[in-house]
Formats: structure tokens, sequence, C-alpha cells
């Protein structure tokens, strides 16, 4: 992850630095504006979130149960108590956000709780609460406004050239490839980021309640179906979900057929892992996404219950 932070502000800092040298505009300048642009992004990010999200705050006497556990695994692991909000969708997926620990927000949605069993749910929020004790959606919320700075400040190169200079068709082009591969190429370093911080809350989460409860629920979320209508599109809290909300096609498809109760037979999850494992194209288009293919994190997790099993046989 730090090596990937790394890359990232380099990636930033680089062009920024490009085009300082290139307007002889004062390095300092440049600095402050990569940092206020970043502060701006950190400011409003859980803003946009509760505005493109439909959900509310859930009272102190609702669903106390999964307070108790939230509160319990806060204490246990010095994490900060977030609010509990409701997202009012039949999508099942959680998410975490805010500016500070201190400041976070877990959602989860109505189709978690009416899809998954309580041990389930209790493993998918333990996954959240581990995304706060890392500060994940701190540092996604900054590191998602990286590539639109470089897209953008590459691209205004395209509109100043220095004076006494005459722009040029070639050069223009070769600036808009060169700003346009910036982009993809940090935005992908994102995705990647987000991807590795997904491992790390699957494992605090299996490490603080049992890991088949993360994996059952995540086969339930992704074969049994991580299907949301059209119409729930997952706008600005992509970076936060439990799982990434697509929309099934073509093959995967038929494993949403018991989307109302989630009742998804082994038979199904298996035949689902092994579609993922051998489909190629599943295989790359995983570096567009928000989070690893789904029978990955199932195998971690089945490593590390095997783990807590053998330490457990071993203590006795």
């Amino acid at each position: 992850m730090s090596v990937t932070l790394f890359l990232l502000f380099g990636f930033l800092f680089a062009i920024l630095a490009a085009v300082g040298y290139f307007f002889a505009i004062s390095g300092y300048i440049i600095v402050a504006l990569a940092v206020a642009l970043v502060f701006f992004q950190w400011l409003i990010g859980p803003k946009v979130i509760w505005v493109t999200t439909n959900m509310r705050l859930l009272n102190r006497d609702e669903l106390p149960w999964l307070r108790r556990h939230v509160e319990d695994l806060c204490k246990r692991h010095k994490v900060p108590v977030p609010r509990l909000a409701l997202a009012r969708t039949g999508a099942p997926n959680a998410f975490v956000f805010g500016r500070t620990p201190s400041g976070a927000t877990l959602a989860v949605t109505q189709g978690l709780l009416d899809s998954l069993t309580q041990e389930e749910v209790k493993g998918v929020v333990a996954h959240e609460v581990g995304h706060i004790k890392h500060k994940d959606m701190v540092v996604m919320t900054i590191v998602s406004a990286i590539p639109i700075i470089t897209y953008f400040v590459a691209r205004f190169m395209l509109f100043a050239p220095r004076e006494g200079e005459q722009r040029q068709a070639g050069a223009a082009i070769a600036i808009g490839a060169v700003a346009f591969v910036i982009y993809f190429i940090t935005n992908l370093l994102v995705l990647y980021l987000s991807r590795l911080r997904e491992y790390y809350s699957d494992r605090f989460s299996g490490s603080v309640t049992k890991p088949n409860n993360l994996a059952s629920a995540l086969a339930k979320i992704t074969y049994g179906l991580s299907l949301a209508p059209k119409q729930e599109k997952s706008g600005a809290a992509k970076y936060f979900y439990i799982a990434d909300p697509i929309e099934a096609t073509g093959e995967i498809a038929r494993f949403s057929s018991h989307y109302s109760d989630m009742h998804i037979s082994k038979e199904e999850v298996k035949e689902a892992i092994e579609w993922e494992k051998r489909n190629p194209l599943m295989k790359f288009m995983e570096i567009f996404r928000t989070h690893p293919l789904t029978y990955k994190r199932i195998a971690k997790l089945q490593e590390l219950e095997r783990e807590t099993s053998k330490s457990r046989i071993e203590a006795t």
C-alpha cells in the first residue's frame, strides 16, 4: 500500500513539476495548488456520498444487536465508534466513509439486512470496522482525487503555451495523449490500492469474528448476487462498498435466481468460483475493479480459517 501511494503521489507531483517548469511557475505555488485540490476533495467527499446515497442515520433503539456488535468491536480494538446509517436500497452491500476515523459513518443497506444471517452481517460489519482502523476511507477519499488533478493539470498545458511560442498541433496532440496516459495509469493505481485495502480488512474481519462468516456473506453478495437494479448506481461511494456493485451479465447471471432470500447452495458457489477462475476476461477486468475477484477473497479467508483452526489445536 505504501508503494502504491508513493507512486500515486509521485505521478501527481511529477506532472505538477513539469507544468511549473513549462510556465516558469514557482514550485511552491504548484505544491500549494495540489494540496488545496486534495484538501477540497477530502472536505466535500462525505457530503457528496450523503447526497448521492439514499440513507439515514439509525436511531439508538434500531437494530440493537448491530449497534452492540459495532461498539464491542471498536472498544476491543481501540477504534472510534462510527455513526450507523441505513441505506434504503435492496442491493446487499455495506460501506464506511468520513473525513477522519473519529467522524466515520458505517452504512448497511436494507438489502444486506434482509438477505444475510446476523452472523454474516457481523462479518461484513467487522470488515467495515477494519477500514476505519486502517483509515482507508480517508486514504481513498484523497487518492481518488489524484487522477482528476493530474488530468486537469496536463490538459491545462495545452491551452497556455509560454509567451512568444506558437502552439504546434503535433505537440498539442502529444500532450493530450500524455495527459490521458497519466490519467489512465493513476486510475489503475487507485483501483489497485482499493483492492489491497479489501484484503487487509477481510483479514481483520476474519480475525475478530469467524472467517467463514465473511466468506459466506461474500459468496451470497457476489454469486447469490451482487446485482443492484439498473437505477441503483454506486455513484460516489464505489470505492467504499464491501463488494463491487456490478450488474451481472451472461453466464454469471445464472447465479442470481435466489436474490430475494439469498439461499445459494454450496454447489452453486463452487460452480461460480470455478467460472471466475477459468474466465480470462474476469481476470483481465479485475484491474479495472475496486475490489478483488470474490474467489480470491474467499480463498484468503479459507486460508485464515485453517490458520486459526491450527492455532486452536496447538493451543490445546
